[in-house]
């Protein structure tokens, strides 16, 4: 019988270690983090945030709970941290937070640090201009100058605007805004062709992963690609959408999104929309489903900025990258 080559490349890797990421990192939030979190919150005498619930947060109650008791700490200011600093559930999110899985930690003077990943140093260096092939090679630079080992810097570092936002919805909780078993069929041969560089750099993210929640991620090397292969089949790509940044000049605020879209042949392409709401993961993908009416449009024509006598700036049309 001929066997099947699969070829695991860049992309094929970077989503499989998105799916893995994924997977071990809710476990963590449903039981630890989320004792943490209410541990925290609950000696603040701080509610859950009333925000919508982004990336796969809208799965369960206990994501849920967890992302808007994140969002409430996320937005508790500075000065608070004399009450919570000797707390080690407060210690442990922070720990986390400044974790150089989600990029450089950023102090902006609120109780947590938020990850300043290449995407999001790629959304400061090109504002206004935000466009799909722009950002994705801006956040490359991005990613070489700091050597950012991040999980959206890894996608960067591939030039791969359809794996920078899969793991950028992945890691929306802690970025900065503007493990189980497989069956393997016998007759698969698998061909390793990732890049040396870009598997140098995921070899340190799996290893502070792994460190960091006693983990067994596994490492990025040729005898462990049927793993990420499998992995990457398994990441549910389609409908995710993650909200990038947004422009508060204008009345309403418009926020720039990201959302992801798979053809009936499995080629998946990237898509770019301004909406004046955030749209989440959840809404993109009932939407997809025809059950919203309120699809966003291709190009949003941004509203026009406070005091300004003219109309506002138009957007980049909406524009999809296989």
């Amino acid at each position: 019988m001929t066997s099947e080559l699969r070829v695991v490349n860049n992309r094929v890797f970077l989503l499989g270690l998105d799916h893995l990421y994924r997977e071990a990192m809710k476990a963590h939030e449903r039981q630890e983090l989320l004792w943490c979190a209410r541990s925290v919150a609950g000696e603040l005498g701080m509610p859950p945030a009333e925000v919508p619930l982004e990336g796969y947060y809208a799965e369960d109650e206990q994501l849920a709970e967890y992302f808007r008791l994140m969002r409430g700490l996320q937005a508790q200011d500075g000065r608070v941290r004399e009450k919570v600093a000797s707390m080690p559930p407060f210690q442990r999110l922070h720990e986390i937070a400044a974790a150089p899985l989600f990029g450089r930690p950023q102090d902006t003077g609120k109780l947590l640090p938020v990850g300043r990943d290449p995407l999001s140093q790629a959304l400061r260096d090109t504002w206004p201009a935000w466009t799909i092939d722009g950002l994705t090679e801006a956040a490359c630079r991005a990613a070489s100058e700091n050597d950012d080992i991040s999980l959206v810097g890894l996608a960067a570092r591939a030039r791969d605007a359809v794996v920078l936002a899969a793991t950028r919805e992945s890691v929306v909780l802690y970025a900065e805004k503007v493990i189980g078993g497989a069956v393997f069929p016998k007759s698969a041969r698998y061909s390793w062709e990732v890049d040396e560089d870009l598997a140098g750099h995921a070899r340190r993210f799996v290893d502070t992963f792994n460190r960091l929640f006693d983990e067994n991620l596994p490492q990025p090397v040729a005898a462990n690609a049927a793993w990420y292969w499998s992995a990457c089949h398994e990441n549910r790509l389609h409908g995710r959408c993650v909200q990038l940044g947004f422009d508060d000049r204008t009345q309403p605020v418009t926020y720039y999104h990201w959302a992801l879209l798979r053809d009936v042949w499995g080629n998946c392409s990237v898509r770019d929309f301004w909406a004046d709401e955030v749209w989440t993961t959840s809404r993109y993908q009932t939407a997809l489903l025809g059950l919203r009416r309120d699809w966003p449009p291709a190009a949003a024509t941004r509203a026009t900025p406070v005091g300004a006598g003219g109309p506002g700036q138009e957007p980049p049309a909406g524009k999809s990258v296989s």
